[in-house]
């Protein structure tokens, strides 16, 4: 014989939740665990990303410190041979004036041929046009020796870094002269 169990509405209801509320626990379950996994990525991506910020300013400010290294081994060099300049003391005048003016020639050469090493070039300005790029003009000098325009007199001397101004010459520029009216 086959006996069924009767249930009431109630306990009708209550298993066939039970029974829907299984399956949903078990997708609830499973979106938590994404959840979490998605969260973990994200906060080892923004820790990445500020280590890899970090190491940017860093490097940036090492950059800034260092970068002029090379430029300043080469300017100890040029500091060391005007050290030994000066430390060279001749009883006689005339000597001592001779090597002094030799050491300082060779010095300035050595140090040209450094700022050259690292892209600093000097304007040659004497002769050439007025160009407001790379001279400016401090005083002007009526002359018909020169044509008007062309830089006649070098105050200061400029320079350039890899083709950009680093310093313009200070000049002087030719004007023509004036026409007395009597």
């Amino acid at each position: 014989m086959d006996t069924q169990e009767v249930h009431t509405p109630e306990e009708i209801l209550e298993k066939t939740t039970a029974e829907q509320a299984a399956p949903e626990a078990e997708v609830l379950s499973k979106s938590e665990q994404q959840v979490l996994e998605l969260k973990d990525q994200l906060l080892r991506a923004l820790a990445e990303n500020e280590n890899t910020r970090k190491r940017g300013q860093k490097d940036k400010e090492d950059a800034l410190k260092f970068g002029v290294s090379n430029l300043a081994r080469d300017m100890v060099g040029v500091a060391d041979n005007l050290r030994r300049a000066l430390e060279n003391k001749s009883q006689n005048a005339a000597d001592l004036a001779e090597a002094l003016f030799s050491g300082v020639d060779l010095i300035l050469k050595d140090f040209e041929s450094m700022l050259g090493r690292h892209g600093i070039q000097r304007i040659n300005a004497a002769g050439a046009p007025f160009d407001p790029h790379f001279h400016q003009a401090v005083f002007e000098l009526e002359t018909e020796e020169h044509a008007p325009g062309t830089v006649v007199q070098v105050v200061q001397d400029g320079y350039t870094i890899h083709d950009r101004l680093l310093r313009p010459a200070m000049v002087g520029v030719a004007k023509a002269k004036q026409q007395v009216v009597a």
